[in-house]
């Protein structure tokens, strides 16, 4: 589900808001010519992000309900669901730092695509099947061991689904940043659409009784898990194939030392390549032979010119920073007595590398440990002067943000066990096959069911109707309005008098989560804070919003329930949440004259 906003009126760069988690998609650049990408690869790069939001609809539905009846309290669960979030915000910003700079032959985004997905395929493994596994390596069942692995597999897929989204987004920036601006608005449009496709068949793969249809294997859950595992696979591989990235590039600087190698020579053509060689450190040129020295490693990068926000990979090569090259010949020989060169150093080498790999592990391990206790000490401190220091707009924005997500994140992840306890009466730790026991499977899959038609009435609203009404009244109306409904529907969920009831108005809040983008009209005047901020930093602080309201959940929504001994509090908690977005979004600042009115002290 998305939380709305308002729409750019002036904007290069769309930023999508996420469906529980889902990611922003970033892309502008200078259109060269390129050969256009046609829908059927454009659906296959975004692939990845419609497995991911399967995984994410499809998994979230049942893990609240699985941790429950592996043994642990509304409290400790609600802690379990907030590991994630933290870890996130702790470390997705540094895993962006490491993908800029990744030179892999396959690409900077997509070793950390393979990397996390793999993370994420292994958590499906444990969740469902965390029972067999403990069977298997311990001999016997035990319960306590079960709740650790399936704990585990829940913090990892929380935190590796979350964590996806930002290669995902990165790789498709990278893609349509060399793009014309029509296709890279197809590029985009496909990637909302992907993500919201994804989500609605996640909440109908877990709304299906697999026993009926005949496809059972084990349990429901596990039935379910293993459709969405094999669902994922497919959307990786078409994603990884089809995304084909230009590795961040290296040039060798060759070089044939006088005293050790013979001299290749290469004459230069020109006094512009001469010029071009002598910047080219350590390549020496004398006399208009390129002296290569055979004694240095042998390799310096050479900056790519990132798009907009630092995505764009393998750009083209100017003449002033084009490396110096040898023909086929040349290249041959020099490969020769480097490789004798190497040879004659080989002993050396190996001692030398083995050592400063060794010192450098050592390193990381010190960083780490010194790193994580520092990050988990200044996180609320930089999370507050991040805010804090944010304009004036950006902060309005963000307090619609962190409610609207309060709201929207407790009705989705926790609905299901609202409907197994509130609606029909069961109890998730009832011993299985029990008559408490099949209330509860039942309300949950009814739940489900309520989550689909939730999912479908936002997509359907979201690219059909949202549009028109814009027009018609305009981005202020319709962001507040979607916001009213949202929490108008929540209430109406407390009081539902029947399950059918209770599906309509669960349909009907899709109406108020709609697909923006989420950006606000920028004081480009203010000076408050003594300089501007780029959009980087005011995307980060809406992130912050995004997991801050995950973590706050986490911590007050289980002992909230606890100790009321109702699951009702969700849906009182998603209501007033709703309500207090409604009136953060009469002040956030939409166009010229809300920002005149802000710095006149009258909004």
């Amino acid at each position: 589900m998305d939380l709305p906003g308002p729409l750019p009126e002036k904007s290069q760069s769309p930023v999508e808001a996420r469906h529980g988690g889902q990611g922003r998609g970033r892309g502008s650049g200078v259109a060269r010519s390129a050969r256009p990408r046609g829908l059927p690869k454009l659906m296959a790069i975004n692939a990845l992000v419609c497995g991911v939001e399967i995984v994410s609809s499809a998994a979230f539905t049942y893990i609240p309900p699985l941790l429950l009846k592996a043994g642990y309290t509304e409290t400790v669960m609600t802690i379990i669901l907030g590991v994630a979030p933290f870890l996130d915000m702790m470390t997705v910003p540094l895993l962006a730092e490491w993908s800029d700079r990744c030179m892999s032959v396959l690409g900077r985004r997509r070793p950390f695509i393979m990397s996390l997905a793999t993370v994420l395929l292994f958590s499906l493994i444990l969740i469902p099947y965390g029972q067999i596994i403990t069977s298997i390596v311990s001999g016997e069942h035990s319960g306590r061991i079960n709740m650790i692995i399936l704990a585990l597999g829940v913090i990892l897929l929380d935190y590796s689904y979350q964590a996806l989204f930002n290669p995902c987004e990165a790789l498709l920036s990278d893609l349509m940043a060399t793009a014309p601006e029509w296709e890279q608005t197809q590029g985009f449009t496909v990637y909302s659409a992907s993500i919201s496709l994804g989500c609605i068949l996640g909440y109908l793969i877990v709304s299906i009784d697999w026993l009926s249809v005949g496809l059972l294997i084990g349990s429901q859950e596990q039935t379910a898990f293993t459709v969405i595992f094999i669902m994922f696979l497919p959307c990786m591989f078409l994603t990884l194939v089809f995304a084909k990235e230009k590795p961040l590039k290296r040039a060798l600087v060759l070089s044939v030392h006088p005293k050790e190698g013979e001299l290749l020579r290469k004459d230069l053509a020109s006094e512009k390549e001469l010029l071009l060689a002598k910047k080219l450190d350590p390549v020496v040129v004398e006399e208009g032979v390129t002296m290569l020295d055979l004694t240095h490693d042998g390799t310096a990068i050479v900056k790519d010119h990132p798009s907009d926000g630092g995505y764009e990979s393998g750009s083209s090569e100017t003449d002033e920073t084009a490396p110096l090259t040898l023909s086929s010949s040349e290249m041959l020989k020099w490969r020769y007595h480097r490789l004798v060169h190497q040879i004659q150093r080989l002993p050396k080498i190996t001692i030398q590398r083995l050592i400063n790999g060794c010192l450098r592990f050592l390193w990381k391990m010190m960083k780490i440990l010194v790193f994580l206790p520092y990050q988990i000490i200044k996180l609320p401190m930089g999370t507050w002067h991040k805010v804090s220091s944010a304009p004036t707009v950006l902060r309005r924005l963000f307090l619609a943000e962190l409610f609207g997500w309060m709201g929207f994140m407790c009705h989705n992840m926790f609905f299901t066990d609202f409907v197994g306890q509130y609606m029909y009466g069961g109890l998730p730790d009832a011993q299985e096959h029990t008559e408490l026991a099949v209330l509860y499977d039942e309300g949950v899959r009814m739940g489900s069911w309520g989550l689909f038609l939730h999912s479908l009435t936002a997509c359907l609203y979201a690219f059909f109707i949202q549009q028109h009404i814009v027009r018609l009244l305009g981005h202020r109306a319709v962001f507040i309005g979607g916001l009213f409904i949202f929490a108008i529907t929540m209430t109406a969920t407390i009081a539902a008098p029947t399950v059918p009831f209770l599906n309509v108005v669960t349909a009907l809040s899709g109406v108020g989560s709609f697909r923006s983008s989420l950006l606000y009209m920028w004081d480009g005047n203010s000076s408050e804070f003594g300089e501007e901020q780029g959009l980087g930093t005011d995307v980060a602080v809406l992130d912050t919003a995004y997991f801050l309201a995950q973590i706050i959940l986490s911590v007050f929504m289980g002992p909230l329930v606890d100790l009321t001994g109702s699951a009702l509090p969700y849906m009182v908690v998603s209501a007033l949440t709703g309500l207090v977005a409604v009136y953060c979004g009469t002040r956030v600042v939409f166009n010229d004259h809300h920002l005149k009115q802000l710095r006149a002290g009258g909004f």
